[in-house]
């Protein structure tokens, strides 16, 4: 009897410990799911302001000079902060559509887009169906990272060493190529992309935030093409250089 009760003292403790046990483990559980649901809650209220803007900005120091009179502003951390808008995944999908789009609108050959930051990294590649597979993917980089070097048109890239047909601009020209590792094509289908905030004042130009290139057509055509996706995309701000085309066989009225 008496070991009886002893027994049923040790499974009355061991009950207690589980039920301590479960009792801490729900108590953990419901402070982590709390913890979560506040990081959850945090990261909604500090990406809803971002998602009200045309374009996302990236801060980045402008440091001025110190001043000779103030050696400690050398050690002080009082620069001056400028922000940069950044060109989407989002919108640089809509303008690689716009593209595709046009070209089959206008019956042109099968092309191939791409869509570079600023930096010349790929954000979008695409390539139609039929569009050759080897070269022209390549091409069509090759004219949007010209765009990204020199900061004019592929166009004006051919065009400012052919143009008087000067033999030491030629090779200027050619070595360029060379020296970037044949990572630039200068011929038309690429075209910059501009940041303005104000599209009527055109007098200091705007920041440079990518560039389109378009291969498999025409020269001409692949520019057209380049230009009107980004007219049709209608993005706040943004535009392009050139803004006209050279295009005489598109069917658009524009």
């Amino acid at each position: 009897m008496v070991r009886s009760n002893a027994l049923t003292s040790i499974g009355l403790r061991s009950n207690a410990g589980a039920a301590r046990h479960v009792v801490s483990s729900t108590r953990l559980t419901v402070s982590a799911s709390n913890y979560l649901d506040r990081l959850s809650d945090a990261a909604t209220s500090a990406a809803s302001p971002a998602e009200q803007q045309v374009f996302s900005f990236t801060t980045t120091a402008s440091p001025s000079a110190p001043s000779p009179s103030s050696p400690s502003s050398l050690s002080t951390a009082n620069d001056i902060f400028a922000t940069v808008p950044v060109l989407s995944l989002r919108h640089a999908d809509v303008i690689a559509n716009n593209v595709i789009r046009c070209c089959e609108r206008n019956g042109f050959n099968p092309v191939t887009v791409v869509v570079l930051d600023a930096s010349g990294n790929t954000i979008v590649m695409k390539r139609m169906d039929g569009c050759s597979p080897v070269g022209i993917p390549d091409i069509a980089k090759a004219k949007a990272y010209s765009c990204i070097v020199n900061k004019y048109p592929s166009r004006t890239f051919r065009d400012r060493y052919t143009a008087d047909e000067a033999s030491a601009k030629f090779c200027q020209m050619v070595t360029m190529v060379n020296i970037s590792g044949n990572q630039m094509a200068p011929f038309p289908g690429g075209i910059v992309l501009q940041y303005q905030k104000n599209h009527r004042d055109q007098e200091g130009g705007g920041v440079i935030i990518g560039a389109v290139g378009v291969s498999g057509a025409a020269g001409d055509e692949d520019e057209y093409c380049a230009i009107r996706s980004v007219v049709e995309a209608n993005i706040r701000g943004l535009t392009t250089v050139p803004e006209q085309h050279s295009c005489a066989t598109a069917k658009d009225n524009y």
